[in-house]
């Protein structure tokens, strides 16, 4: 992406895809799996959850570790 000094939505949409990043975080972060747990208790997503557990932690924070460098780039 191009920038120049005249535009003055840039750094807004630069801001937009930086809080965006922080909510994924947040959403993503592994210590938010009891609750997602919780919520897929019952079902097939449920079952997939409980039968997958660990590399569902570990997916999860590694796409968290990536939306957190993500965020910071943007935001800092």
């Amino acid at each position: 992406m191009i920038r120049h000094e005249s535009c003055s939505t840039c750094a807004d949409d630069d801001s937009r895809k930086g809080y965006f990043y922080a909510v994924m975080t947040a959403v993503l972060c592994p210590c938010h799996l009891p609750i997602l747990g919780l919520y897929l208790g019952t079902g097939a997503a449920g079952a997939f959850f409980a039968e997958y557990f660990i590399i569902v932690a570990i997916t999860l924070a590694i796409l968290t570790l990536l939306s957190l460098t993500a965020a910071i780039r943007i935001l800092l």
